[in-house]
């Protein structure tokens, strides 16, 4: 009788294993101060991959837009516009280290878009992941900063776009927030 009973609960067993999401989506419409900077937080409650797309909308021809990567704990050294050029270091393409690192603390630059002519949209992209593979229920954070490198004086409506993907369990739906 007792493995009967057992039996009874393997198909809600199987239903629950396979409720756990792949993915999990989170995003907000947000603005670049006239400055040229916005400042985000993404927080992740486990271990897990993120796909990040931020869209910039009304964007002049010619305008470079960078984005900028910081996982050091409560975010970059300095949030705010400060006087960078893209081609003094290389675009990180998947590997964060030296090669893409801005100095005096201000983070890795992951993207770098130049808007063409005759475009007033742009997207920059990067992929990132809070991999742990001893701790995954380890919570983590990535900030990122939208950075325009003229200085136009305009401000810039944008959306920010989180896919997480999981890794072992699950994926848990990322929480953004705008700090500058």
């Amino acid at each position: 009788m007792a493995p009967l009973r057992f039996l009874r609960w393997v198909p809600i067993a199987l239903a629950l294993v396979g409720c756990q999401p792949d993915t999990e989506h989170a995003s907000m419409e947000a603005t670049m101060r006239a400055d040229g900077y916005a400042l985000f937080r993404v927080g992740n409650d486990r271990q897990q991959r993120n796909e990040i797309e931020i869209r910039l909308r009304e964007v002049e021809p010619g305008t470079t837009f960078v984005l900028l990567y910081s996982g050091a704990p409560g975010g970059p050294r300095s949030s705010g516009w400060f006087l960078f050029d893209p081609k003094s270091v290389e675009r990180c393409g998947g590997s964060i280290g030296a090669h893409c690192e801005v100095p005096d603390g201000f983070g890795h630059m992951v993207d770098v878009v130049t808007v063409p002519e005759n475009a007033s949209e742009i997207v920059l992209r990067t992929g990132l992941c809070g991999c742990d593979a001893d701790r995954a229920s380890k919570d983590w954070s990535a900030y990122l900063a939208v950075m325009r490198v003229e200085r136009t004086g305009r401000t810039v409506p944008l959306s920010i776009s989180v896919t997480a993907n999981k890794i072992e369990t699950r994926a848990d739906e990322p929480e953004i927030s705008q700090i500058q």
